[in-house]
């Protein structure tokens, strides 16, 4: 299964996409003014998340939420790469970031938990 959507934060897309090999679950979180990979984290049902953070970037927040709640549901592997940028960014932008995120997040686990 691949599905993708989009999200329109602070007036920029963000992108949400997510494959099921149907033995664990990559998604793929970028977008704002300028996408890419800040950070990566791996998460298991029962097991610790291991997080890989490039320097500068902050999206191990956005990548550990995803792959901890998805992976308690999912009951497999899943893996969650994150790299949203925006110039000249706020405390309260960011906030608002993330729970535009959250939001989808709660979508796709109801979805999930249906599935199951």
């Amino acid at each position: 299964m691949y599905c993708c959507k989009k999200i329109q934060v602070l007036g920029h897309e963000i992108h949400i996409a997510l494959y099921d090999t149907g033995a664990g679950i990559s998604i793929l979180i970028e977008g704002g003014e300028k996408g890419h990979i800040g950070a990566v984290a791996i998460a298991s049902a029962g097991k610790v998340t291991d997080s890989i953070v490039f320097p500068s970037h902050k999206e191990d927040v956005i990548c550990e939420q995803w792959s901890e709640r998805i992976s308690a549901v999912y009951h497999g592997p899943v893996v969650v790469q994150a790299g949203v940028h925006y110039d000249h960014i706020t405390p309260e932008q960011i906030e608002e970031i993330l729970q535009g995120l959250t939001r989808e997040l709660d979508i796709l686990v109801k979805d999930l938990e249906s599935e199951g």
